[in-house]
């Protein structure tokens, strides 16, 4: 993977999931944030309920506000990829779209996320060699 992705700016986050719900699945990192990031110490992952214009999506990533849910931020849908454990999405920044990749265990236990230095989005065939990287 380091040869893909050299100079990406590379943070890796391992989450546990906490709570199953019918929509979604909460997660709280397993150690300390990470310097640098932006995500947040609880996150989850939700159904699509349809209420953008974005298509092929099943689930959206969302980051815990200070208060709620609800005043956190919906980051990213994810996008599918030949691994059905393994999806993709990017966060908006000044700098331009940021990749951000997802792991997931199996039984979706466990959830690795790795974000991306702002302004680094690679085309498809690199994403694809990211993830071919982490299989």
């Amino acid at each position: 993977m380091k040869e893909v992705i050299a100079g990406a700016g590379v943070i890796k986050h391992e989450y546990l999931a906490v709570k199953f719900n019918k929509c979604d699945i909460q997660y709280e990192i397993t150690s300390e944030l990470p310097e640098g990031t932006y995500l947040t110490e609880r996150v989850k992952i939700e159904k699509f309920q349809g209420f953008s214009k974005a298509q092929n999506l099943w689930e959206y990533f969302r980051l815990r506000g200070a208060t709620s849910w609800k005043s956190g931020d919906q980051v990213t849908g994810l996008w599918k990829t030949n691994n059905p454990l393994i999806h993709y999405g990017d966060r908006m920044t000044k700098k331009g779209k940021s990749l951000i990749v997802f792991v997931r265990s199996r039984n979706h236990e466990n959830l690795t996320v790795y974000t991306f230095k702002e302004g680094f989005y690679p085309s498809r065939s690199k994403i694809d060699g990211i993830i071919n990287s982490l299989m």
